[in-house]
């Protein structure tokens, strides 16, 4: 399952076909509070957040931050037009595995969301 987490509609739509095309489960959210307030399905399978970090709200550092405290730790690829800024930093902190700049490469997504996928 990807959970996708981004408040640019074209983002998370083209992700999402790209994953559906991969053959992924494909879940999108608008916002992190969309993300946290959705139902919490515990899948058998492997999960990753994929996330902006520039966001109106709470923001995708402060996201991983939340979901670390809680102790609701997950796989993460964080998107951001700025790969090397604090936010970034703080979201490596918190867990993320891959920050990736946008614009978004196709095959580094796909790569760096499979590779999350892999436990440890």
């Amino acid at each position: 399952m990807i959970h996708v987490v981004d408040d640019d509609e074209a983002v998370r739509s083209s992700l999402t076909l790209l994953g559906e095309a991969r053959g992924w489960s494909v879940r999108s959210y608008a916002s992190a509070l969309d993300y946290l307030s959705a139902p919490r399905n515990w899948f058998p399978h492997a999960e990753c957040l994929v996330l902006d970090l520039q966001m109106p709200g709470m923001n995708g550092a402060e996201l991983l931050e939340s979901l670390k405290a809680s102790g609701n730790g997950i796989a993460a690829v964080v998107l951001t037009a700025w790969p090397e800024g604090e936010l970034a930093r703080r979201a490596r902190r918190a867990g993320a595995g891959r920050v990736l700049p946008k614009p978004i490469v196709p095959g580094d997504w796909l790569r760096a969301v499979e590779e999350s996928l892999v436990p440890a």
